[in-house]
């Protein structure tokens, strides 16, 4: 079980690092879809669509199809965000006196003690055998 939460801990780590989210995940299928629309109208692989929509060739693709702008928009991937985040530490010395009190308290020094074993000396379960 523990190797299970630290195997997914790590995968949500290395998620949030490279920047995936819930929503790309959620528009891969039309990911998907765009890059059939792409393969039958211009006859791209993926590799060239890829390079459309992610790489060099996207500033020429977009200028040549303003009519996809909305499709290119709901494609994963699509954000353009730096989260960027910034702690400052501040350590203030604050120190509280504790103030030592002493409490003298008389205890009755009343001690009873029970034997609780002295049955078995008296009765002994394990006698050895007599002769009648």
């Amino acid at each position: 079980m523990k190797i299970i939460i630290a195997i997914s801990l790590s995968f949500l780590v290395f998620f949030q690092s490279v920047g995936l989210g819930m929503t790309d995940i959620f528009l891969f299928g039309r990911f998907v879809e765009h890059a059939e629309y792409h393969s039958e109208n211009y006859g791209d692989d993926f590799f060239t669509f890829f390079e459309k929509h992610y790489g060099s060739l996207k500033t020429e693709h977009q200028k040549n199809h303003k009519e996809e702008d909305q499709e290119h928009e709901e494609l994963p991937f699509q954000h353009i965000s730096c989260h960027h985040v910034l702690t400052d530490v501040v350590l203030v010395p604050f120190e509280i006196p504790i103030l030592k009190a002493e409490i003298n308290t008389q205890k009755s020094h009343t001690f009873r003690y029970q034997n609780l074993y002295s049955s078995l000396e008296k009765f002994s379960i394990f006698q050895p055998p007599k002769f009648v």
